[in-house]
């Protein structure tokens, strides 16, 4: 991407924004923009898709919930190691706020029509009644929840968070909110690209505009492709008129 596109980009979309448009409309602009400028750096916003490109491990979307919980709020820790009564448990993530320790347990799914079951809030029940010490419990997955799942989850009271749940709150209602869309959701990186900037702890888009030229060239992106990259975090920047780069 030159500069001629991103000047170009921005002169034709500096005449569409309005007072109180949101961050998704300004996007569909740009996104449109892109794709008559240059095809091959558009990208097509598909937040559900990208949230099953951030396996094939659980790790990066333990990490992308944990970041979740911090908009919300919250202190987060990703990965622990916590003994109960019985048995020593891996927790996807722990949670604090306003003095209450919280568990999360994150259900992650890549396969398209996947639901979380019942078993899996039953197993989540299992560990926190072992555990013991913490104020709740929730469940956190990228796909529908079953019918089961969630009449188990009201009766413990255990929370629970997924796509298109609860109605008017669910996973993707929150992501487009906070603005928290995955790094997966740029088509126009590499598969090898993404995991790259997974592993250096960029896990959301908005990451990117901490992101420095020299930084990228560090990641082993080669001159080329971080110099398109970079422009990419540049015309973020400038379309949104974020000093931070993006729209909150």
């Amino acid at each position: 991407m030159n500069i001629k596109v991103i000047n170009s980009v921005i002169k034709e979309l500096n005449p569409k924004i309005r007072q109180g448009m949101t961050t998704k409309e300004i996007y569909q602009h740009v996104f449109e923009l892109l794709d008559q400028h240059e095809a091959e750096n558009s990208y097509n916003y598909s937040l559900k898709e990208a949230l099953m490109r951030l396996g094939p491990s659980g790790f990066p979307f333990e990490k992308f919930i944990g970041r979740l919980f911090e908009k919300l709020g919250y202190e987060s820790k990703v990965s622990n190691m916590i003994s109960g009564r019985c048995l020593t448990y891996e927790i996807d993530v722990i949670i604090s706020k306003d003095g209450k320790k919280e568990l999360v347990e994150c259900k992650y799914h890549n396969r398209s029509g996947t639901k979380t079951q019942s078993k899996d809030v039953l197993c989540l029940w299992a560990k926190f009644e072992d555990i013991g010490n913490y104020d709740n419990a929730w469940l956190v997955t990228n796909t529908k929840l079953s019918t089961e799942a969630i009449k188990y989850g009201k009766c413990k009271g255990i929370k629970l968070l997924a796509w298109r749940y609860p109605e008017n709150e669910g996973l993707e209602k929150l992501i487009e909110r906070f603005n928290l869309q995955p790094i997966t959701a740029l088509n126009f990186l590499s598969h090898q690209e993404q995991r790259i900037l997974i592993e250096n702890n960029i896990i959301a888009v908005s990451d990117l505009d901490k992101l420095t030229l020299v930084q990228i060239e560090s990641f082993g992106f080669g001159q080329e492709r971080s110099k398109r990259l970079y422009d990419f975090i540049s015309l973020q920047k400038r379309t949104t008129g974020n000093d931070k780069g993006y729209v909150n």
